[in-house]
């Protein structure tokens, strides 16, 4: 009998967290919103109206040459704010998250009233606002995505997923625009509120404490009261 139960070992029953665990609904819809923003939903969302964009813009049909480049340039913000927090002093990633959010929620309700505005010859809240977008992106890459990996992995996933519904859902947002042929003043305020949402997930989640990662350290657990 020995010799059986030997050649046969029982595995013993993982953890509820190592099978996924019990999410509760509040806090799967919490890690599904964090996942909208910081994004490049925010890119996506302009060159969207990159065609309406073009009629009245002084670029033409180069515009959107010109919102890539003013894009990429974001990546300059997002590389020195690393350089800055590894280098020099280093920055709570959760206040930067929320500011990051802010910051982008507020650019997309400027736009909506402001996205005809030009000047020296170019569409200039247009390209500044691809420019903030480019950060924000870069910035989920290099900073928001890192900062998840704290979390359990099923609910890293589910703020993928959340990212994956988002653009569907941006995708949606400019067929009904096509549809009803409103403006893309209306479609930025129909737009920017959804940017606003991940700050009241990420300050649910940080204020709870939930989901952490079996790896994580309990001075990392503490540094999130920081």
């Amino acid at each position: 009998r020995e010799m059986e139960s030997n050649a046969h070992p029982v595995k013993p029953e993982p953890p509820p967290l190592e099978r996924g665990g019990q999410w509760g609904f509040l806090t799967i819809v919490a890690f599904l919103i964090l996942g909208i923003n910081p994004s490049w939903g925010l890119p996506c969302a302009l060159f969207v109206e990159v065609p309406i964009f073009q009629e009245d813009s002084p670029e033409g049909l180069s515009l959107a040459a010109w919102m890539n480049v003013a894009i990429n340039l974001g990546l300059i913000g997002t590389l020195s704010y690393v350089a800055y927090d590894m280098c020099i002093a280093h920055i709570s990633p959760e206040k930067a998250i929320k500011a990051m959010i802010v910051i982008s929620s507020a650019f997309c309700f400027v736009l909506a009233f402001t996205w005809t505005y030009t000047a020296f010859g170019m569409s200039l809240a247009i390209l500044i606002l691809s420019m903030i977008g480019g950060a924000v992106g870069t910035f989920q890459v290099l900073v928001f995505l890192p900062y998840l990996t704290r979390y359990h992995p099923y609910l890293f996933a589910l703020s993928r997923l959340g990212d994956v519904i988002f653009v569907g859902a941006l995708s949606g947002l400019g067929f009904l625009q096509q549809a009803l042929q409103f403006s893309p003043t209306i479609f930025f305020l129909l737009f920017a509120p959804s940017q606003i949402l991940p700050l009241a997930s990420i300050m649910y989640i940080t204020k709870a404490k939930i989901g952490l990662n079996n790896a994580t350290s309990s001075e990392s657990a503490a540094a999130l009261e920081n």
